[in-house]
């Protein structure tokens, strides 16, 4: 579609006369109507038309039948730091979710076992002993203790919800700081873990999130330190 057949589209659309339009943006009479011979108008002029019909200026030139509405800042740009991040890591996310997994015949994929029951990055989600366990597989070994889903956003731009996390309980100790699953009144949570001397304090990446105090009276359990998380690979 050419400018002069856009430009006619649109002030059909908008109950516009060329000679209405030719007022009200200052141009000379007949100015638009020239255009049905001519080339496309200056970019000064294009860039007027089409902040005066509130469109981008590849859809006023025909370029795009995308009516993609005009803006001087992006909707990306008039978000703040952190959610630009979020942002970022969601698109990296999704994009590599759609991704068809990349296996060859030659490829290994190695079982992981994971508890059914998801622990949450959230509010927190039941757990006791009676677990039922299903089998995912991914391309790396990795010694863990224990394999879970994630649930909830608590963790993100880092743990999304649907992965599975690896959990090893070490040898000495010493969660402070560290990101672990926890056991606490019933609930099991994936959270940063802080030490204090009358109890542990549950810290989530996702500031939307306030933090969880989880007292020594309360006899809550660390079931070990988060080692990796990832998406199964079809086996």
């Amino acid at each position: 579609m050419s400018f002069y057949e856009r430009l006619q589209s649109l002030a059909k659309e908008n109950n516009k006369s060329f000679n209405q339009i030719e007022r009200e943006l200052n141009y000379p009479r007949n100015a638009l109507n020239d255009y049905k011979k001519r080339k496309n108008p200056s970019a000064k002029r294009t860039a007027e038309i089409a902040e005066y019909f509130n469109v981008s200026i590849n859809y006023l030139l025909g370029e795009t039948d995308i009516k993609q509405p005009l803006s001087s800042k992006s909707d990306f740009s008039q978000l703040s730091e952190v959610n630009q991040k979020r942002t970022n890591s969601l698109i990296k996310k999704f994009l590599k979710e759609q991704e068809p997994p990349v296996t060859s015949l030659s490829e290994e994929l190695f079982p992981y076992h994971v508890v059914d029951q998801a622990l949450s990055a959230g509010l927190g989600y039941g757990y006791t002993d009676d677990l039922n366990y299903s089998t995912v597989y991914w391309n790396r070994d990795v010694d863990y203790d224990m394999a879970t889903w994630i649930k909830g956003d608590s963790m993100e731009p880092e743990f999304y919800s649907g992965e599975v996390v690896l959990i090893k309980k070490q040898n000495v100790p010493d969660y402070n700081g560290q990101i672990c699953a926890v056991d606490w009144d019933g609930n099991s949570f994936i959270k940063k873990v802080y030490v204090e001397d009358d109890g542990f304090v549950l810290s989530s990446i996702n500031d939307k999130y306030a933090d969880k105090f989880a007292s020594w009276y309360e006899e809550p359990r660390i079931i070990g330190k988060v080692i990796e998380h990832f998406v199964p690979i079809e086996g």
